[in-house]
């Protein structure tokens, strides 16, 4: 049986959402609220990739 190929571009997605797990268990308590609040409010619009506070923070992740 053959195994799925690895391409790059699933590989940056799996590191894209595990810096994204990674930002959401660095949250403080208020800033999970916050986040939890836009999400329910906006819904399917809400991209956390996009966030300001995310972008901060993979940003912050690449000087490192």
């Amino acid at each position: 049986m053959d195994q799925p190929q690895i391409t790059e571009s699933s590989k940056k997605n799996v590191s894209e959402k595990e810096l994204q797990d990674k930002y959401l268990k660095s949250l403080s308590e208020k800033d999970r609220k916050g986040y939890e609040i836009a999400k329910s409010h906006l819904g399917m619009s809400f991209q956390l990739e996009k966030s300001l506070g995310y972008l901060e923070y993979k940003k912050a992740s690449d000087t490192k």
